[in-house]
């Protein structure tokens, strides 16, 4: 199956699940999360807010807040040149932060450039997933933000911020296929297990 018909399965299979079924997994992934060495190192971690079906990380909102972490959610940036992939920089986000949605619908703070900073600043970002092998292979939504925001972590695997993938354990599929463009994630959690791909 090639990934754009693998892409519209696997969302398919994250948004029947049912509203209690999705609080359960949210509750699991929280869990895990306290588990991940890389999760209780870090100070400065992306998160993201729940969309089409998304494992929801809301309770490791909380779980970072509790724990004095600061906590970033990505906002679109477009392209300054003709041609220039859009990406990601992320903004601080606590209980006064003015949300608004983006082009897709999704919340992302309402701050000025200056009050954002760059995917290099992170410590830890945990990403959405569409799908996700054994080996770290994955599938995003298409639209190629992480990859471009993370592009530089192809040169320099070691730099920060690592990169862990979120996803239900629905998700997981045998084989992914990986382009020469995906970027490395270390791990990935559902609200089942860790799968470690690397040192997260």
């Amino acid at each position: 199956m090639n990934k754009s018909k693998l892409r519209k399965t696997l969302r398919a299979r994250r948004n029947a699940l049912a509203p209690a079924a999705q609080r359960r997994a949210a509750r699991g992934l929280a869990a895990r999360l306290r588990a991940l060495p890389a999760f209780a190192r870090s100070k400065r971690i992306a998160l993201y807010f729940a969309n089409d079906g998304e494992i929801d990380p809301a309770r490791a909102w909380e779980l970072c807040a509790a724990r004095g972490k600061q906590c970033y959610a990505p906002v679109i940036i477009a392209g300054k040149k003709a041609g220039e992939k859009r990406r990601l920089r992320f903004a601080r986000v606590s209980a006064r932060t003015r949300m608004s949605p983006n082009r897709f619908g999704i919340r992302e703070p309402d701050v000025p450039p200056h009050e954002m900073i760059d995917a290099r600043d992170l410590d830890l970002a945990l990403l959405p997933l569409v799908g996700f092998d054994r080996r770290g292979n994955r599938i995003g939504m298409g639209g190629g933000f992480y990859d471009a925001t993370f592009a530089f972590k192809r040169a320099r695997p070691a730099a920060p911020p690592q990169l862990v993938g979120l996803a239900h354990e629905i998700q997981r599929v045998a084989r992914i296929g990986a382009d020469n463009w995906d970027i490395p994630i270390s791990a990935v959690v559902t609200e089942r297990r860790i799968y470690r791909c690397g040192a997260a």
